[in-house]
């Protein structure tokens, strides 16, 4: 995700965890020696082709096995878990970063950093059209079954502060309407199996609530001191809010947990440095933060209701920052490349992409 600042670490193509060196499109399984059971490690490493681009959100295809990577120059990426490798890279598919699905349709849904929509099938991958929508950009992505609807929050406005989040149907794929937000960082939106669409919004420490029906903003629940909340998952059954919060200053980085009819805060509990991702294992009562910043997730507990508890904090690798959990088996995914900052003398620092370093990573229990 735009603003994720790594640390002025040089990364060269070798594996953090520990294997052996990788070359392009090999695989690598790596034991987990010493682990405790039950704890999260690193069972396998898969290289991909690739060039010096960044990445974003992933969707996955659980029936089959896939996970849809966004890849922005190289394009959408559809990566088989039973495989090990990808097996297709999505036609028109260039500057993808993110994607949603809809397995009811049978059709997925992209958008690009440019603004286009990508249409597929998700059954035969083929891609159906790509055309250009009212915004310049796209940053996250969800599909909602109740309204039937994907939604892609668009590119913000930094002169009027506010950001188009834009509706589409689940069927054609075609435009459905949108709704301006008040502000100018809306993070990946996810559905709340209900109707309607929660938001973390980075800037205003809030998070904000749209019905996907009427395409309205309908609550906003303030998040007090826990800032910067930059990702969210959902707890759909317990209708529970779990909001990463990245945190600034005095105020350290956070997992809050809030009940999604009122905003009301639950609980709240320290995580890594730079979430950008956070995962909700429903049948072991898991949430997981991925934390790019720290090179590391966080794993907590689901004890009760509404009791919650840090149980491990477990290494991972330098940006690897997105992913997906598979609910069916509480595997993670995460994604990663090794990289350089770069520092010039009167210009901001630049992060480049090593070539077919970027990585899918499996981390099972």
């Amino acid at each position: 995700m735009p603003g994720m600042k790594p640390s002025s670490v040089v990364c060269y193509a070798r594996l953090v965890c520990g294997g052996v060196l990788l070359a392009g499109g090999l695989s690598v399984f790596v034991a987990a020696h010493g682990a405790e059971a039950g704890s999260y490690h690193l069972a396998k490493q898969v290289t991909i082709k690739s060039s010096d681009t960044g990445w974003d959100y992933n969707s996955l295809d659980q029936a089959r096995g896939r996970i849809f990577i966004a890849h922005r120059k190289d394009g959408l990426h559809v990566y088989d878990i039973g495989q090990g490798r990808v097996i297709k890279t999505l036609a028109q598919s260039a500057g993808t970063n993110t994607s949603a699905l809809a397995p009811e349709f049978d059709v997925g849904l992209a958008g690009t950093t440019d603004g286009h929509v990508v249409v597929f099938r998700i059954s035969s991958l083929k891609t159906l059209s790509r055309y250009k929508s009212d915004t310049d950009g796209f940053d996250g992505a969800a599909f909602d079954k109740v309204s039937r609807r994907f939604v892609m929050v668009g590119e913000a406005d930094s002169v009027n502060k506010t950001t188009p989040v834009l509706f589409f149907d689940g069927v054609t794929g075609k435009p459905a309407g949108s709704v301006m937000i008040d502000s100018i960082k809306v993070d990946a939106p996810r559905s709340d199996g209900a109707g309607h669409i929660v938001m973390p919004l980075r800037d205003q420490a809030q998070i904000v609530k749209v019905d996907a029906r009427t395409m309205e903003v309908v609550a906003t629940f303030p998040l007090d001191d826990c800032l910067q909340p930059a990702a969210l998952e959902m707890d759909q059954a317990g209708q529970r809010i779990f909001v990463g919060c990245r945190g600034q200053g005095a105020s350290p980085p956070r997992l809050a947990v809030l009940d999604a009819a009122s905003g009301k805060q639950l609980a709240r509990l320290p995580i890594g440095r730079g979430v950008d991702e956070v995962m909700y294992d429903e049948k072991a009562r898991l949430i997981v933060t991925a934390n790019g910043e720290d090179a590391n997730m966080t794993v907590i507990q689901q004890a009760a209701d509404d009791t919650f508890r840090v149980t491990e904090t477990v290494g991972t690798q330098p940006m690897a920052r997105t992913g997906v959990m598979d609910a069916m088996t509480g595997r993670i995914y995460l994604v990663n490349a090794q990289y350089v900052v770069k520092y010039e003398e009167g210009h901001a620092p630049t992060t480049h992409f090593l070539p077919n370093t970027f990585s899918v990573l499996t981390y099972t229990r």
